[in-house]
């Protein structure tokens, strides 16, 4: 039983621990989205502030930087979202652990006790 509850326990855990990590994936995922609109924003002001005006080099340019950043927000979230699908995989192992822990515990017992009989006969 203690196995059991420990495993429970264990489950209970790393489903905490995947809801965090799906979270922390969603916030870095909005914080580069800001990032990258105040960057660009940024560029733009700069532009203006040295009478450049925008035209099809600096469209392309920032073009180039848009897909760059948004490359590596995706690489960014995917790996957060592994961490989170990892925890699920931990829990569902941590509940199948739980399962087995009563009849894996039963079969343990069960030797020392069959060894106790043969030493009455």
């Amino acid at each position: 039983m203690g196995a059991r509850q420990q495993a429970k326990a264990q489950q209970d855990a790393d489903n905490r621990n995947a809801f965090i990590a799906r979270t922390r994936a969603i916030q870095t995922d909005i914080g580069a989205r800001q990032g990258l609109e105040s960057e660009l924003g940024s560029m733009r002001a700069a532009l203006g502030a040295n009478g450049q005006p925008m035209n099809a080099g600096t469209f392309e340019l920032f073009q180039d930087f848009r897909k760059t950043r948004d490359r590596e927000r995706s690489i960014d979230f995917g790996n957060r979202m592994m961490e989170a699908a990892d925890f699920r995989t931990k829990a569902r192992n941590s509940g199948q652990m739980a399962k087995m822990a009563l009849p894996v515990g039963l079969a343990k017992a069960g030797q020392p006790l069959f060894d106790l009989y043969e030493l009455l006969r």
